[in-house]
């Protein structure tokens, strides 16, 4: 088993990213979703790591990155853009989640100069809104500090979790490792209501795309990755029987292949 490399970088604006490289092989930065850290991809790291250079970061607001006052996703580009420089030259992208909106922007702005960019059930609002009027009531439970209640209100509002199936998420090392990071988690969802429903413009991508989703997630997850496919020239898809939004959580392995499965394609298509 590969080691976990722990190192940091600087992003445009100054702010630290703390990140962990880990295997061998073709170069591939991961980035996380909400309420998230590097962390959670450790277990998937192992599976990932026998197959390429795993470059996997803290987003900025949580774990051993820094935050600035001012946010937009646009920081969240220029994160990615540090991140590829340490990686070097046409390193690949995979985004989980709001990390998955993160690398499509980072893609339609700059390009990946011969990477192949992988999104995981990226959060758009095809649905309408995922957030809305709604978003309010997250943030006063933040504000008041609330952070157990914050988290399981978004689940059930805006992942769309059915209330029964909270008790067995609260059991899980997944609830407790989320309930500090729920803040984080207002400025995001605000920005992406504020993407629109309009997908029109992720047909400016040209580097090679692949979708992942789980037939048993989200509707509005799966719906986000299967329009995508039918507008980013140059995509595929994955489907992962059975899967959630945490794949790479409940089955690191298949995860796995997916990915790698993808990767290859695409060097082959090349």
């Amino acid at each position: 088993m590969s080691e976990i490399e722990y190192d940091e970088t600087t992003s445009s604006d100054g702010t630290p990213i703390a990140y962990f490289r880990r295997g061998s092989g073709p170069a591939l930065v991961v980035t996380h979703g909400s309420i998230a850290t590097k962390e959670q991809w450790i277990p998937a790291s192992e599976h990932l790591a026998e197959h390429v250079t795993l470059y996997v970061y803290d987003r900025r607001g949580r774990g051993g990155t820094g935050d600035a006052a001012e946010y937009s996703l646009a920081h969240e580009v220029a994160d990615i853009a540090a991140m590829r420089e340490v990686a070097g030259p046409g390193a690949h992208l995979l985004g989980h989640s709001f990390g998955a909106l993160a690398t499509l922007a980072y893609a339609r702005e700059h390009g990946l100069g011969g990477g192949t960019l992988l999104a995981y059930e990226p959060p758009l609002a095809v649905q309408g809104p995922v957030a809305g009027e709604r978003l309010q009531g997250y943030r006063d439970l933040v504000d008041a500090g609330d952070l157990d209640a914050a988290l399981e209100y978004a689940l059930v509002n805006f992942v769309r979790v059915p209330a029964e199936a909270i008790p067995f998420i609260r059991e899980t090392p997944l609830w407790g490792a989320s309930v500090p990071l729920t803040p984080t988690w207002v400025r995001e969802l605000a920005e992406i209501d504020a993407l629109g429903s309009d997908l029109s413009g992720y047909a400016e991508i040209d580097a090679p795309t692949h979708l992942i989703a789980g037939t048993a997630t989200t509707s509005f997850l799966y719906q986000s990755a299967h329009d995508l496919v039918d507008v980013i020239p140059n995509a595929g898809i994955t489907d992962i029987e059975g899967a959630d939004h945490f794949a790479h959580l409940a089955d690191p392995g298949g995860f796995t292949r997916v990915v790698v499965g993808a990767l290859d394609r695409a060097s082959v298509a090349r």
